[in-house]
Protein backbone atom coordinates (compact mmCIF):
# COMPACT_ATOMS: atom_id res chain seq x y z
CA UNK A 1 0.00 0.00 0.00
CA UNK A 2 3.07 2.31 0.67
CA UNK A 3 4.18 1.81 -2.48
CA UNK A 4 1.18 2.31 -4.43
CA UNK A 5 1.30 6.38 -2.71
CA UNK A 6 5.17 6.44 -3.24
CA UNK A 7 4.98 5.90 -6.76
CA UNK A 8 2.76 9.05 -7.45
CA UNK A 9 4.18 11.65 -4.67
CA UNK A 10 7.72 10.70 -6.27
CA UNK A 11 6.74 11.16 -10.02
CA UNK A 12 4.74 14.50 -8.99
CA UNK A 13 7.64 15.37 -7.31
CA UNK A 14 9.72 15.02 -10.47
CA UNK A 15 7.32 16.52 -12.74
CA UNK A 16 7.53 19.90 -10.37
CA UNK A 17 11.51 19.91 -10.18
CA UNK A 18 11.25 19.83 -14.19
CA UNK A 19 8.95 22.59 -14.70
CA UNK A 20 10.46 24.71 -11.71
CA UNK A 21 14.15 24.20 -13.58
CA UNK A 22 12.26 25.23 -17.07
CA UNK A 23 10.56 28.53 -15.92
CA UNK A 24 13.88 29.37 -14.35
CA UNK A 25 16.15 28.82 -17.67
CA UNK A 26 13.45 30.94 -19.10
CA UNK A 27 13.32 33.79 -16.58
CA UNK A 28 17.78 33.32 -16.90
CA UNK A 29 17.78 33.21 -20.41
CA UNK A 30 18.80 35.66 -23.48
CA UNK A 31 15.74 37.35 -24.23
CA UNK A 32 16.83 39.49 -27.48
CA UNK A 33 18.88 38.40 -30.80
CA UNK A 34 21.22 41.06 -32.00
CA UNK A 35 19.87 44.20 -34.29
CA UNK A 36 18.41 42.53 -37.61
CA UNK A 37 16.95 45.40 -39.26
CA UNK A 38 15.76 49.07 -38.82
CA UNK A 39 12.53 50.48 -39.09
CA UNK A 40 11.99 54.36 -40.02
CA UNK A 41 8.53 55.87 -39.38
CA UNK A 42 7.15 59.67 -39.93
CA UNK A 43 6.48 61.21 -36.73
CA UNK A 44 7.94 60.32 -33.04
CA UNK A 45 6.71 56.67 -32.93
CA UNK A 46 7.15 54.97 -29.26
CA UNK A 47 9.34 51.86 -29.38
CA UNK A 48 7.23 48.28 -30.34
CA UNK A 49 4.78 50.58 -32.40
CA UNK A 50 4.60 51.11 -35.49
CA UNK A 51 3.34 54.32 -37.65
CA UNK A 52 3.85 55.10 -41.50
CA UNK A 53 7.35 54.42 -43.26
CA UNK A 54 9.29 57.29 -44.22
CA UNK A 55 10.28 56.34 -47.61
CA UNK A 56 8.89 58.41 -50.49
CA UNK A 57 8.11 61.02 -48.04
CA UNK A 58 7.48 64.61 -49.45
CA UNK A 59 8.75 67.77 -47.24
CA UNK A 60 8.23 71.18 -47.94
CA UNK A 61 11.33 73.73 -49.03
CA UNK A 62 11.71 75.37 -45.50
CA UNK A 63 9.21 73.02 -43.98
CA UNK A 64 10.62 70.24 -41.45
CA UNK A 65 9.30 66.58 -40.41
CA UNK A 66 10.19 64.22 -37.73
CA UNK A 67 11.64 60.58 -38.42
CA UNK A 68 12.29 58.33 -35.76
CA UNK A 69 13.64 55.07 -36.18
CA UNK A 70 14.06 51.50 -34.08
CA UNK A 71 15.35 47.79 -34.47
CA UNK A 72 13.98 44.33 -34.59
CA UNK A 73 15.81 41.63 -33.65
CA UNK A 74 15.64 38.65 -35.75
CA UNK A 75 12.66 37.13 -34.03
CA UNK A 76 11.02 40.57 -34.46
CA UNK A 77 11.12 41.54 -30.89
CA UNK A 78 11.89 45.69 -30.74
CA UNK A 79 15.25 46.87 -30.05
CA UNK A 80 16.20 51.10 -28.93
CA UNK A 81 18.95 52.22 -31.39
CA UNK A 82 21.04 54.91 -31.71
CA UNK A 83 21.33 55.40 -35.43
CA UNK A 84 23.48 57.83 -37.69
CA UNK A 85 21.50 59.58 -40.32
CA UNK A 86 23.36 60.42 -43.81
CA UNK A 87 22.08 62.24 -46.87
CA UNK A 88 23.20 61.27 -49.92
CA UNK A 89 22.68 64.82 -51.22
CA UNK A 90 23.07 67.14 -48.28
CA UNK A 91 22.67 70.44 -50.10
CA UNK A 92 18.66 69.28 -50.13
CA UNK A 93 18.24 67.98 -46.64
CA UNK A 94 19.57 69.03 -43.01
CA UNK A 95 19.44 66.22 -40.13
CA UNK A 96 19.44 67.63 -36.81
CA UNK A 97 20.51 65.76 -34.86
CA UNK A 98 22.61 63.57 -37.35
CA UNK A 99 23.03 60.97 -34.53
CA UNK A 100 19.56 59.56 -32.69
CA UNK A 101 16.40 57.55 -32.74
CA UNK A 102 14.25 60.78 -32.86
CA UNK A 103 15.96 63.76 -35.45
CA UNK A 104 14.01 66.63 -37.95
CA UNK A 105 14.88 66.78 -41.21
CA UNK A 106 14.24 70.49 -42.72
CA UNK A 107 13.98 70.93 -47.05
CA UNK A 108 17.09 73.46 -48.12
CA UNK A 109 15.68 73.24 -51.72
CA UNK A 110 14.26 71.14 -54.34
CA UNK A 111 15.64 67.84 -55.11
CA UNK A 112 15.04 64.20 -54.10
CA UNK A 113 17.93 62.34 -51.74
CA UNK A 114 18.35 59.21 -49.71
CA UNK A 115 18.77 59.07 -46.41
CA UNK A 116 21.17 56.07 -44.72
CA UNK A 117 19.95 55.06 -41.58
CA UNK A 118 22.82 53.21 -39.69
CA UNK A 119 23.44 51.42 -36.24
CA UNK A 120 25.62 48.80 -34.89
CA UNK A 121 26.50 47.47 -38.46
CA UNK A 122 22.90 47.37 -39.96
CA UNK A 123 21.77 49.60 -42.52
CA UNK A 124 18.73 50.76 -44.46
CA UNK A 125 18.83 53.11 -46.63
CA UNK A 126 14.95 55.56 -47.24
CA UNK A 127 14.50 56.29 -50.86
CA UNK A 128 13.00 59.35 -52.70
CA UNK A 129 12.76 61.71 -49.87
CA UNK A 130 11.70 64.23 -52.06
CA UNK A 131 11.71 68.44 -51.35
CA UNK A 132 9.79 70.37 -53.17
Amino acid sequence: MKSRIAIPIITLAVIISLVGCATVAKVTGKTSSPLARILVYVGDVPLGESGRDAEGTEINRGGTIIFSAQGRDGNGNPVAITPSWTPTKPAIVEITPAVGSRVTLRGITEGTTDILVEANGVKRTLQLISVR
